[in-house]
């Protein structure tokens, strides 16, 4: 009977090693990271606030920019002289007649004229510059850095000449900045010709 019992007892502790030396199989990623499940009862004490993912947020698309834009991008920066200003309105110019055939028939003058047509008030209905722009006022004139409306000279043969009223915001006084046709600039005794405020009166007169 005491063979027996042994016996017995002797099955049961190896049956007990074997349970407990049995090779384990892996455990899975998912079951070390219960912590970051939101299931997990959180510490005592601790206040869990589970936000949701966001969706990814797509920023609305920007339209291109205008042509005038990209030619009158540095237009009355501080960092370049203002006679780069009346370049860049000129270049501006020059684009609108190559792009704007129909112009050739009906050649533009005053500011007016101009800064209707680069906004989109000609025969193309093709649109140069925004209505808020730095080139612009309010009235809808072109207007240098200082804000003043510039005053644009027909030469004929899709040629301009462009003044600027400069600093002193007074058009034909020593300090105005006149661009020629060809991109050169006015200056001492040559600003202002008889010539010059005689078609200037004309441009003014109704």
């Amino acid at each position: 009977m005491k063979r027996l019992a042994l016996a017995g007892l002797l099955l049961l502790a190896t049956a007990a090693l074997w349970w407990f030396t049995r090779p384990h199989p892996p455990t899975s990623p998912t079951a070390t990271t219960t912590e970051s499940s939101p299931h997990t009862a959180p510490a005592p004490g601790v206040t869990v606030t589970l936000t949701p993912s966001a969706p990814p947020v797509t920023a609305p698309g920007k339209a291109a920019p205008l042509i005038g834009e990209n030619i009158l991008r540095e237009y009355a920066k501080p960092s370049l002289p203002p006679e780069n200003d009346l370049t860049l309105v000129s270049r501006l110019m020059e684009n609108f007649q190559l792009l704007v055939k129909s112009a050739a028939d009906r050649p533009l003058s005053a500011n007016e004229d101009w800064a209707a047509a680069l906004r989109g008030h000609n025969p193309a209905r093709e649109r140069f510059l925004p209505d808020p722009h730095a080139a612009l006022n309010t009235n809808g004139q072109l207007v240098d850095r200082w804000g003043t409306p510039l005053f644009f000279h027909a030469l004929g043969g899709r040629r301009y000449e462009l003044r600027s009223a400069g600093p002193d915001r007074k058009l034909w006084t020593d300090d105005d900045l006149h661009r020629n046709a060809d991109g050169s600039f006015r200056r001492g005794a040559a600003l202002n010709p008889p010539s010059l405020l005689e078609s200037s009166n004309r441009t003014r007169t109704p």
